[in-house]
């Protein structure tokens, strides 16, 4: 039976491949004679399994879902349950079906003998790397209650900020898109008929007027060209920003954005704190940690300066001056990562600029909405006042001519 792990060599170098054995343990033994510390191991997914299935088909666990799990595990082990009992209560009471049957794969693979993180790993790729690593070091360190309550709170925090961005947005988008859909009814159903008669009068037409009749001849015969040569804009750029150019470019523009780059810093630094904080907590070590909280920053940037200052960690160096040359985390962060550092707190200081960073966040994302929306009103505004007043103002002038 063929087995995927990723590891770390005895020089700290995450190492990956394939091996055959009969079972977990086996493989795990026959690495670790081979110096290779697994952090994750996986039975060989068998060829075409998942290569034709329909992303959109796929069912995966929600966040809400995720954390509502961990928590449970959590409650029960701390109560003194059994690892086994724990994953059974949380099977029979889960309403889900996919995750029913993810939850039931794990509680098998646990009476089987694995460790829990062995099973999550082998159960399903909705578990992702950080909760792993933070599990197997729960494991090893007698602490599984506690590390998984944390990545309870980890996970409850990240899903409570992306849905306070989330819920701040839907206002404006809803106001935009009823905007831009009155506009466009009116450009292409209403002005057609009222210009017709502005036309058939002969009379010279004031300049707005002359440009409403442009657009709307424009949407008129090119309108459908112009829907299409936008679709294929937006699925193209869809397309480019999966791409390694296209996401570097796109994370370097949208940090240089006013008002909109401050706050994705915000959150990008109070994510990233706060989950090296938890890592750190649980036991995981710094380089690890350091890995797993650069690919939680969801941008290309932070994430290779991470990278970056953790080649210079494993150099020797410290963990504030190596964050502090990319340029990207403020002075005061930088600071109070120092002041762990020489305090051997780092965690705990991590885990207040996580707590400042979040505030900051709040806030920033108050002040943001305060300014777009009435920013969206003036604009809907000019365009619709742009209209009348170009309806209006032949009317006017003929009403003079006609008195």
């Amino acid at each position: 039976m063929l087995y995927e792990y990723i590891g770390l060599d005895a020089g700290g170098n995450q190492v990956a491949g394939s091996i055959d054995a009969t079972g977990q343990r086996e493989a795990r033994s026959r690495l670790r004679n081979e110096n290779i510390y697994v952090t994750s191991l996986a039975e060989e997914k068998v060829a075409g399994k998942d290569k034709y299935s329909l992303p959109f088909l796929v069912k995966h666990v929600s966040p809400a879902e995720m954390s509502s799990f961990i928590r449970q595990i959590s409650s029960l082990l701390a109560a003194g349950i059994t690892l086994l009992e724990a994953l059974t209560a949380a099977q029979n009471q889960c309403e889900a079906d996919h995750f029913k049957k993810i939850i039931t794969t794990v509680k098998n693979q646990v009476r089987e003998g694995n460790t829990l993180a062995d099973a999550l790993v082998a159960a399903s790729d909705d578990f992702d790397g950080l909760t792993i690593a933070m599990v197997r070091a729960g494991e090893t360190g007698g602490n599984l209650a506690e590390v998984l309550n944390q990545i309870a709170d980890l996970k409850e925090t990240s899903l409570k900020r992306d849905n306070a961005i989330k819920s701040a947005m839907i206002y404006p988008f809803i106001m935009a898109f009823i905007g831009v859909a009155v506009i466009v009814f009116l450009l292409a159903y209403v002005v057609p008929k009222i210009v017709v008669i502005f036309e058939d009068s002969g009379h010279a037409l004031p300049l707005s007027t002359r440009i409403l009749i442009f657009v709307t001849d424009l949407l008129a015969n090119y309108g459908i060209l112009l829907g299409f040569l936008l679709l294929a804009a937006i699925i193209g750029g869809g397309k480019y920003l999966k791409t390694t150019e296209g996401r570097e470019r796109f994370d370097v523009v949208s940090l240089k954005l006013p008002l909109v780059g401050p706050l994705l810093r915000s959150a990008i630094l109070a994510r990233w704190s706060h989950t090296t904080a938890v890592l750190l907590q649980s036991g995981v070590p710094l380089l690890r940690t350091l890995k797993l909280s650069g690919d939680v920053s969801h941008n290309t940037l932070y994430s290779a300066a991470i990278e970056k200052a953790a080649l210079l960690i494993r150099e020797g160096g410290a963990i504030a001056p190596s964050l502090d040359a990319s340029g990207l985390f403020p002075p005061i962060a930088i600071q109070m990562i120092a002041a762990g550092e020489k305090s051997g707190q780092s965690a705990k200081l991590l885990m207040q600029v996580a707590r400042d960073q979040g505030a900051e966040l709040e806030n920033r994302i108050s002040v943001l909405m305060s300014l777009v929306q009435p920013a969206l009103i003036v604009s809907l505004g000019l365009i619709v006042g742009f209209i009348v007043i170009a309806i209006l103002l032949p009317i006017f002038e003929m009403s003079q001519l006609l008195g």
